[in-house]
């Protein structure tokens, strides 16, 4: 028993001194409490946060833009309806100077060419773009809209001007060889759009939800023209590799500018396909259009129906990576 109690004080003896002898040393200096609080920092780190790249940083930034974004694209076909326009014909050597009013027209519509295997028969709409918040509700948009017009042939239109060096104001009945535009290798309206998702059903991208989408946007006007005026023909060339592009020439030509606005609604079918159905409200302003010994100078209003099938590639989120 005796052996017992001793052993217990001797301990708390050791115990006390140990304590007083630790209390005796020097406190660490502010370098020496930096260097130890970095090394215990250092061992409680991963071995990524000491200068190596994270995971979620491999590749560079432009890398990153094109991997981690929310992409889409589609592919779909459209419905056009223009307002009647004023068409003036410069022909100087001809001695014509005159304007037709209120011409009407319309697109060249049809299903059949789709059917048939022709895809880019009809009026194609092509939308490539991304979204650029966190949130994923703004977007920039490339889009090509393929739409098509054809003044109405038998139409009326008031005349002013001069034709043929005779001052004129009469109306003129525009069969196809006295008047006659055909823009059918289009009217093509390139434009950049800016766009807002504002989510209606479910989470956006999921199956089954829903968007309301907003666009506008502007661009450049790519026509091909093929016209006749007063019986005479235009004529741009073939379709080749050298006579593709121009400025007043060409199969197409790099001549106007346009802007508009679409107002729509997405429906993810199965993700990450989904259906686009929009609205869209177009004005391009022509510059010189090729015509016999002369040009063509217009406008269009054109209001648009779009159908179009796309596929969202929503970044590492998609497949459930992020």
């Amino acid at each position: 028993m005796r052996s017992w109690f001793r052993s217990i004080v001797a301990s708390v003896f050791g115990l006390v001194a140990a304590g007083a002898a630790a209390s005796a040393q020097p406190a660490p200096t502010p370098l020496q409490s930096a260097v130890l609080d970095y090394d215990a920092t250092a061992r409680a780190q991963p071995a990524a946060s000491l200068g190596q790249p994270a995971a979620s940083d491999n590749g560079n930034a432009f890398w990153r833009f094109f991997r981690d974004g929310e992409w889409y694209g589609s592919w779909g076909y459209s419905k056009q309806y223009y307002l009647p326009t004023d068409i003036h014909v410069s022909q100087p050597s001809l001695g014509n100077a005159f304007t037709i009013h209120g011409v009407h027209g319309g697109d060249d519509f049809s299903l059949s060419d789709i059917f048939n295997g022709d895809l880019f028969g009809p009026e194609y709409n092509i939308r490539v773009g991304r979204f650029i918040n966190d949130e994923r509700t703004i977007a920039l948009e490339l889009s090509l809209d393929h739409s098509k017009y054809t003044t109405t042939p038998g139409q009326f239109a008031n005349v002013t001007g001069v034709v043929g060096g005779v001052p004129t104001n009469a109306n003129l009945q525009l069969s196809n060889s006295v008047f006659s535009e055909v823009l059918h290798n289009g009217a093509n309206h390139v434009m950049l759009n800016g766009v807002y998702r504002y989510p209606l059903i479910g989470k956006t991208n999921e199956t089954l939800s829903v968007a309301a989408i907003a666009k506008a946007g502007v661009g450049i006007m790519l026509p091909h023209t093929s016209d006749t005026i007063l019986g005479n023909p235009n004529n741009v060339g073939d379709k080749t590799l050298g006579n593709s592009i121009g400025l007043t020439n060409g199969w197409w030509q790099l001549n106007g500018w346009t802007t508009g606005v679409e107002l729509g609604f997405r429906v993810v079918l199965y993700k990450p396909v989904y259906l686009e159905v929009t609205d869209k409200l177009a004005y391009a302003r022509f510059g010189d259009l090729p015509a016999y010994m002369g040009t063509l100078q217009e406008s269009l209003w054109m209001n648009e129906i779009v159908v179009s099938l796309g596929f969202t590639y929503d970044g590492p989120a998609l497949y459930g990576s992020r």
